[in-house]
């Protein structure tokens, strides 16, 4: 190891060969390996996958540089890693500096020779990780790199006061007894070393070596005023990092001023209780949490509430009562203040606000319903409305009470929340929405039995057809043509022969014919059959309904049914013809 050398290229742009551009680049992408590397393992532990794999990699990429282009030469300045001169990390913030960790302990260059092993290197990154932890350790760099002895890395290091002209080891101590002991590194190797007389020198009373006073001193002996080497250093290594710190310094300042009040109470009694509180503490702690936790609740701070209220469970103090909390919320005036605020949020803190509602238990339920009852937030309101029904997923019976709700589109919300449940638990709460007046309602539990059962939703979707306004009515025989229904048809087919069927509207109309071909099978072929040759000659609305008819009896596809139409094919009343063959043109373009 040699001593440090002021850097050649100190001013000027440097001048490079094209084999040591080449050098340089590869240098550069191999030392970026190394700053991910020593940030990936202050991360992780040295057994992670990451880290292994890591500095594997480091290895092989520096045996691999060295065997293309020669020695590794690096440079280290207080910010700045260099090769040739040339920069290549400069330090963008005070935690990613990865010169200083050098140029602190007063290393100045590294060398890395071709032959290097993988052991070489493995333990030049531990020693910087032990000297740029957050541990304090006494050794510095140079003396951790000095005793590993490195054979394929040479480092240029700045000497300690002690190290120039000091008297070799084996003179200090109380005469011959004492054994030699390792040398410390020398500005000028074995010509610079400081030649040891065979007979050695008597000891003074004060430790220091008789004879020539400037080989007196000792290697621990430090005097400020004759080498201003290290307070330099320091002054500079202070000036290179004075303003980005002063700038973190005043990020934290204002970040810390902004924290809301609620959260720094929260983080206080966090670690109040982590300092190891006793039973006294945790009592005088519960009977402030309440009041931090209606301050969170009132400025929609849900996270905040959320862990309030876990701190208060582990108090476990009998003076508060979350029954007592949750009936607080269900006051109209605390429903009206948590809506304000809910509905100028979205995302993030809307999930805290289901999952604060979580924590309530039970009450919890009623909450979200307020909530939703009145949030003007259509988004916001979906997602309540899936908080409900993952809370009353086991328990639908939870929001029967809400079924008789006067408001109808509380009820509708309810039943919206029922179809997303599903199951046969549900079909009873649904059933007793069949009878609310308003008919948006009803359309709401329409959609809601798509998700139930045929067996138990069709006996409730037909009672639904009679006295059904248009819209309700059409969208119960769609969800009802989903399979072939004898019972079904036979009802369909009396609204046919209705002597009224002509004053329906025609989407009613036309909903019953499609509905009938979905459902119906030869039990209806007859009738429709009849339908199709009677009425009168000159009536045009009839030629409609005949027409109808002949599709109806053609999309249904059994035998039988074309076997009719076939039969109509063969009359001799035109208009009978004319609509059996559109029908029969229907049939062959769907085959």
């Amino acid at each position: 190891m040699n001593p440090a050398a002021r850097d050649p290229q100190a001013a000027g742009e440097v001048q490079l060969t094209p084999a040591q551009e080449a050098a340089v680049r590869a240098a550069g992408v191999w030392v970026n390996m190394m700053a991910r590397t020593f940030k990936t393992c202050r991360l992780y532990d040295a057994n992670n996958p990451t880290v292994i794999r890591f500095r594997s990699e480091l290895s092989v990429a520096l045996v691999r540089l060295l065997a293309e282009h020669g020695p590794l030469r690096l440079r280290f300045s207080s910010d700045d890693v260099l090769c040739e001169g040339v920069s290549l990390y400069p330090a963008r913030s005070r935690d990613d500096n990865l010169a200083l960790g050098f140029f602190r302990d007063g290393v100045r260059g590294l060398t890395f020779n071709p032959g290097v092993e993988a052991h070489e290197l493995e333990s030049l990154i531990d020693m910087m990780m032990r000297v740029t932890g957050r541990d304090q350790v006494e050794d510095d760099l140079v003396t951790l790199l000095w005793e590993a002895a490195l054979p394929h890395v040479d480092v240029d290091y700045v000497p300690a006061e002690g190290d120039v002209g000091g008297a070799d080891a084996a003179q200090i101590g109380a005469g011959a007894d004492s054994g030699p002991v390792l040398p410390w590194p020398t500005t000028g190797g074995d010509e610079g070393a400081v030649e040891v007389e065979a007979a050695g020198g008597a000891s003074d009373t004060d430790g220091t070596t008789s004879g020539d006073p400037a080989r007196a001193g000792r290697s621990d002996d430090w005097s400020a005023g004759e080498s201003t080497v290290e307070i330099e250093a320091g002054f500079e290594e202070l000036e290179s990092l004075s303003s980005s710190e002063v700038e973190r310094f005043r990020a934290e300042y204002d970040e810390e001023r902004t924290i809301p009040l609620v959260a720094a109470s929260v983080a206080i009694a966090q670690a109040y209780l982590a300092a190891g509180a006793n039973d006294d503490d945790r009592v005088e702690l519960a009977r402030f949490l309440p009041r931090v936790l209606r301050q969170a609740v009132t400025h929609g701070q849900w996270l905040e509430a959320r862990e309030t209220l876990r701190l208060l469970r582990t108090c476990g103090s009998a003076e508060w009562s979350l029954d007592t909390f949750a009936q607080e919320l269900l006051q109209p005036i605390s429903i009206a203040g948590v809506i304000e605020r809910l509905d100028q949020q979205e995302g993030p803190a809307v999930v805290h606000f289901t999952l604060l509602a979580r924590e309530l238990g039970d009450p919890g339920v009623d909450w979200l319903n307020l909530v939703l009852a009145d949030s003007q937030h259509r988004k916001n309101r979906r997602m309540l409305a899936e908080a409900i029904a993952n809370l009353c997923r086991e328990n639908p019976e939870r929001l029967a009470p809400w079924i008789s709700d006067p408001r109808w589109y509380v009820v509708r919300n309810v039943v919206h929340i029922l179809g997303w449940i599903g199951g046969p638990r549900t079909v009873t709460l649904l059933q007793a929405a069949l009878r609310h007046p308003d008919p948006r309602v009803k359309q709401e539990v329409v959609a809601a039995l798509a998700s139930i059962d045929p067996k138990l939703a069709r006996p409730l979707l037909i009672r639904l057809l009679d006295g059904a306004d248009t819209r309700l009515f059409c969208a119960v025989l769609h969800q009802l043509s989903s399979v072939r229904d004898a019972v079904l048809a036979k009802k369909l087919l009396g609204y046919l022969q209705d002597p009224v069927f002509d004053t329906r509207p025609t989407d009613e109309k036309h909903a019953i014919y499609s509905a009938l071909s979905a459902v119906g099978g030869d039990e209806v072929v007859p009738e429709l059959e009849a339908e199709l040759h009677k009425g009168n000659w000159f009536a045009r609305n009839q030629e409609v309904h005949r027409q109808a008819v002949a599709r109806t009896l053609a999309r249904i596809g059994t035998p039988l049914a074309r076997a009719a139409v076939g039969r109509g094919l063969q009359s001799k009343r035109g208009p009978v013809r004319k609509a059996c063959e559109d029908a029969a043109g229907g049939m062959r373009d769907a085959a």
